[in-house]
């Protein structure tokens, strides 16, 4: 899918991405981590065509500078910052989905509704005017609703308050299956439910990249305790199919799976990311 090579990027005389190799393949849910001024933007930006670079880079065996069009609209994208967009968000759900094969008005609605923003309560105000967990949350159902190959995320999460966190991961497990990620973070233990591969990154050099063995998992039984914003009568009917019991008669419910259907598991349980309050694995 992505293809790096001796990659090197200065600003100036700054070398900020130095020497870099890296390949992604299809199916690669890759955590970027690695502290602020490590090169983790500069190198999204460069696969992303918006930087001149030295060495070899390809992207679906194409260059993103030459091929640049043709690559980005198998590509969804959230940035760390939301850009100054001049449009409102009537306006800006429209042009997303007229330039992307795969989106539509109702999958943009339905992402966005399922992180906590109505979309049609908002429609006519300036992007610009909304909050920052407001914007986040639209650019995240933006990017989904592409359907991407390559679903690519700076610090996605940072303006989102804790449910609307809790939302926007379980929405990415329904993604799981079919789209390779690429999710700069400053907090694995967030996304360690969704990745199966770590790179790290210091002073614009790939310091660790390192696999997660999913199969270490495959025996063990892991305990999850759920809490539902309110009772849910198919989320309670999902539970209890995988053998969840009630806490108390009320929103709580806890129970057990094996490590190896924990990825069937969280598909299932992300077409309720909007009714979770609080969701622990151990």
């Amino acid at each position: 899918m992505i293809k790096i090579k001796n990659l090197e990027k200065k600003f100036g005389k700054t070398t900020v991405l130095d020497r870099i190799n890296l390949t992604v393949k299809k199916g690669d849910r890759i955590a970027l981590i690695g502290q602020n001024g490590a090169g983790k933007t500069t190198l999204i930006r460069v696969i992303l065509g918006q930087y001149v670079f030295n060495g070899e880079l390809t992207v679906f065996d194409k260059s993103p500078r030459h091929h640049r069009v043709e690559i980005l609209d198998r590509i969804g994208y959230v940035p760390q910052l939301p850009p100054p967009i001049q449009m409102s968000v009537g306006e800006l759900v429209t042009f997303s989905y007229n330039i992307s094969r795969k989106s539509s008005r109702e999958a943009i609605y339905q992402k966005a509704a399922e992180l906590g923003l109505d979309i049609g309560k908002n429609v006519k105000k300036p992007f610009q005017k909304l909050s920052g967990g407001m914007k986040q949350k639209l650019l995240i159902a933006l990017a989904l609703a592409r359907q991407p190959d390559i679903l690519i995320m700076d610090e996605p999460a940072a303006n989102l308050d804790p449910q609307g966190r809790r939302a926007f991961f379980l929405q990415l497990m329904q993604s799981m299956e079919n789209t390779t990620m690429l999710l700069s973070s400053h907090r694995v233990d967030e996304i360690i439910n969704l990745i199966n591969r770590i790179v790290e990154m210091d002073y614009g050099k790939v310091v660790q990249d390192d696999k997660i063995d999913e199969s270490s998992l495959g025996d063990k039984h892991l305990s999850c305790r759920i809490i539902l914003t309110q009772k849910h009568e198919a989320a309670t009917r999902m539970l209890n199919d995988w053998g969840f019991k009630n806490v108390n008669g009320g929103c709580e419910f806890e129970g057990r799976f094996i490590g190896s259907e924990r990825l069937r598991f969280l598909t299932s349980l992300s077409h309720f990311a909007n009714h979770i309050q609080e969701l622990n694995i151990s």
